[in-house]
C-alpha cells in the first residue's frame, strides 16, 4: 500500500494543501496541482513538474 506524503511549510509549520495552480513559463500557461501553504501561500514545485512538464515546454519552443 502507498503512503500519502505530507509536506509541512518550513515557514509556518503547518501541513500544505494540494491546490490547482496556474503557471506561466516561457510565455506558456498551464495548470497543475501542487502543495501550497494555507497560511502564507508558499508553493512547493515538485521535481517531476520542474524536470517534466517545464522541460516539455522548453522542447516545444526549441522546435519552433
Amino acid at each position: 500500500m502507498e503512503e500519502k506524503q505530507t509536506l509541512i511549510c518550513d515557514r509556518c509549520k503547518v501541513e500544505m494543501d494540494l491546490i490547482e495552480a496556474q503557471f506561466s513559463y516561457l510565455e506558456r500557461t498551464f495548470r497543475h496541482k501542487v502543495p501550497r501553504c494555507p497560511q502564507c501561500g508558499q508553493v512547493h514545485i515538485p521535481e517531476d513538474l520542474a524536470k517534466g512538464h517545464m522541460s516539455k515546454v522548453e522542447a516545444a519552443l526549441e522546435e519552433k
